[in-house]
Parts: structure tokens; sequence; C-alpha cells
């Protein structure tokens, strides 16, 4: 290896991996609301829902392998959100 040469470590990449299928998730969500014709929609749906399982295999990967270890919530931050989202269905 020369002196200025860098090598991705494994968590490096599937850290990078992880973030690009997250944030393909979202975008395939985006589009699904914009477009307008069922096969279309159907067919990101079904992007959609396979790039959030290939999502999930990576951080399950990175859990395993002490990459990625999720922090436990805090019961009074979950109990706000619970109450803020019952508040907007209750409302539509």
């Amino acid at each position: 290896m020369k002196k200025n040469e860098m090598y991705l470590t494994e968590k490096d990449a599937l850290t990078d991996i992880l973030t690009g299928e997250k944030d393909l998730v979202k975008l395939y969500s985006t589009a699904m609301t914009e477009a307008s014709g069922k096969d279309v929609r159907k067919i990101l749906k079904t992007n959609m829902f396979e790039t959030a399982e290939d999502q999930y295999t990576v951080f399950c990967k990175m859990q395993q392998s002490g990459y990625y270890e999720p922090k436990p919530a805090d019961k009074a931050i979950i109990d706000e959100k619970v109450d803020t989202f019952s508040k907007v269905l209750k409302k539509h």
C-alpha cells in the first residue's frame, strides 16, 4: 500500500451501503406518491419494499458485527410522539 492510498474498512463500506439504501427508500417513497399511473406506482412500491429489505439486511449485518448499536429510546420521547400522532389522527 502506498503512503497516500486509503481503503474502506468493512464498517465504512457497510455504513455507506446502509445510508444509500435508506436514501433510496425515501426516493422511492417520494416517487410513488408523485406518480399517477397504477403500473408505475406498483413498480415503485415493489422496488421500495425490496430496497427496505436490503437495508434491513445490511443493518442486521452491521449489528451482528458490532458496527451499529441502536440506542434505547427514551420512554418520555416515545410517549410524546404517540400523543402527537394520536392528535393528528383525531383531526382527520
